[in-house]
């Protein structure tokens, strides 16, 4: 997946490869038609957004008393006598409420327990990533401190009566001098500021909790309810929230080189994904999730932290998948499965020049926390490339393009252009060299330190030219054992094995290639030689950014030429 912050730019349409994507062969399935619903449903309102929810198991209520009291008596939890017991003030609750839901989702056998308890002495009491609601829109985040009103009726009666029977008369009191008359005005004033000062303080604790709950649920939805995407400063956020929008779906649904690549490994291997746990990590519309469980997978977990997940819910139920689907909304890195381990992870991660975005880092952490021993990762291979390229119209277009504009010099514009890199195609005639590996992953064993690399290479000119950039793309290899493919047996398709190309020679993708122009072109023959240092890293700013550096010289010239680029969103 490749993102780009500016929406009209998302990824880049790719061009028509002169056919038209081929339609699945399998239908959707029937809606169901609504029922229709009666006059006093519409006039019931809730005063919650979704029906209570057990803690424990799947059942709903109408109040969320009837939750609690469900869960005190069908599960042997009491939630009040464990807030008194152990003293819990409001945030411990939310963060109780939370690490419950997460643990059902861990240990689906809990509802058929009566042994949960609590002491006060586990870890995730401090833990501030339970202040965020597990279940959207839980109800019980919001009403269990009515619980203290309705249980302590009574004794608030009862305290009522002290106060009354020992409430001050003053209009029964006779000041007999001066003196007693201005202390007797102080007790008054001091009896109604307290009542004031009470009666703030509760206004505003109530304040206090009514605005954290409202941004604690807020920050799980990202697009309003008139479905306008809200707009962050934080550039994480703003990744996922991009990827709730239609456009840069439909774009990377219409890549067939992309789509197909990872459909036929699933459909032409279903003796691999028959009666297998596969996780999808970053499903977006389902699509992988669907291929998979149409190859026969018995349990599949489609997961993205992107609004996008509620178009794949739908679009899962609409084609019959759901029973063997389940879409969950979250991090990888925080989300819980009620599974501990999957046979297979799938997930459509790469970026422009593979690793932009570093989604690679999430599919690793899934991979280190789920996937069996034994267990494939798809894509189970990638590599970067790069050639030398003989592009004097690109250099002209972009560069000395600056140089005469309507008659003025615009030097200061073309710097963006040498310390950026460019995302485009790469005209195939252009490419003046032999191809250089600057990165192979494994990803079976990969780890994301190795990420940021540096990486010699040596690239031998084919004919006589001038190099004015130097052009990146990848390639991608499915493998039904996950096996590493030896080095040597990469520069084409493999036997058996699914094989998908970014390269200019291959068929066109969204992806397109990376380029990087040089400031200073190189006259070549046949036969020279440019050897140096790639280095590539997370950008400081942004790390879903690249930062890479090209030193180069060629032939046996001391001359060293350094140049810098980014790859910005």
């Amino acid at each position: 997946m490749a993102y780009n912050l500016n929406a009209t730019n998302w990824r880049g349409i790719a061009r028509s490869s002169g056919s038209a994507y081929a339609p699945s062969e399998y239908t959707a399935s029937e809606i169901d038609p609504k029922e229709e619903e009666d006059w006093d449903d519409w006039e019931r309102e809730s005063a919650y957004d979704a029906d209570p929810k057990c803690l424990f198991c799947s059942d709903v209520f109408d109040l969320p008393e009837d939750a609690f009291h469900h869960c005190k008596e069908a599960h042997g939890f009491d939630f009040l006598a464990v807030k008194r017991s152990l003293g819990l003030d409001f945030y411990k609750c939310i963060r109780m409420i939370n690490y419950i839901r997460k643990q059902v989702l861990l240990k689906p056998d809990l509802a058929n327990t009566k042994e949960f308890t609590l002491t006060g002495t586990e870890d995730f009491w401090e833990d501030d990533e339970l202040l965020q609601p597990v279940l959207e829109d839980d109800a019980l985040l919001f009403a269990f401190e009515e619980l203290e009103v309705a249980d302590d009726d009574q004794l608030q009666k009862e305290e009522e009566r002290h106060r009354s029977a020992n409430k001050i008369d003053f209009s029964s009191i006779k000041p007999n001098t001066e003196l007693e008359s201005q202390l007797l005005q102080m007790l008054k004033n001091s009896s109604e500021n307290s009542k004031q000062l009470q009666q703030q303080f509760e206004e505003y604790k109530n304040m206090v909790k009514s605005t954290f709950l409202s941004n604690i649920i807020d920050d799980t939805r990202s697009v309003r309810t008139d479905g306008v995407p809200k707009i962050k400063e934080d550039p994480v956020n703003y990744y996922f929230e991009g990827y709730a929008q239609n456009d840069i779906h439909e774009q990377m649904l219409k890549d067939k080189a992309r789509t197909e690549a990872y459909r036929d490994f699933m459909y032409e291997n279903k003796d691999v994904f028959k009666d297998k746990t596969v996780l999808d990590v970053g499903c977006g519309t389902g699509i992988l999730s669907m291929f998979a469980a149409k190859a026969g997978a018995k349990k599949v977990f489609a997961v993205d932290n992107s609004n996008i997940v509620e178009k794949a819910r739908a679009n899962i139920k609409e084609n019959g998948l759901d029973r063997t689907i389940t879409v969950i909304r979250g991090k990888v890195e925080e989300i819980p499965l009620p599974v501990s381990q999957v046979d297979i992870i799938v997930s459509e991660w790469m970026g422009y020049f593979l690793l932009f975005e570093a989604m690679l880092d999430s599919v690793l952490v899934a991979r280190n926390r789920w996937l069996a021993p034994n267990g494939i990762m798809a894509p189970s291979q990638t590599r970067i490339l790069m050639a030398a390229l003989d592009d004097e119209d690109l250099k002209n277009d972009r560069f000395n393009f600056w140089d005469d504009v309507y008659g003025f010099k615009m030097s200061a514009m073309k710097e963006p252009v040498l310390n950026e890199a460019l995302v485009e195609f790469i005209k195939p005639h252009t490419v003046i060299s032999s191809t250089a590996t600057l990165k192979d992953l494994y990803l079976q064993q990969i780890v994301v330190k190795q990420l940021d690399f540096s990486s010699k290479f040596e690239i031998e000119v084919l004919r006589d030219g001038t190099v004015y950039a130097f052009g990146g793309w990848f390639d991608t290899w499915f493998t039904r054992d996950g096996h590493p493919i030896p080095l040597a047996q990469q520069a084409q398709k493999v036997q058996g094995e699914t094989y998908l190309t970014t390269s200019p020679f291959g068929e066109d993708t969204h992806w397109k290639q990376t380029i990087f122009v040089l400031q200073k072109p190189i006259p070549v023959q046949r036969g020279t030689k440019i050897h140096g240092v790639f280095t590539c890293h997370k950008g400081l700013d942004n790390p879903r950014e690249l930062e890479c550096g090209i030193q180069y010289s060629v032939d046996d010239s001391t001359d060293v030429c350094v140049q810098n680029f980014t790859l910005r969103s």
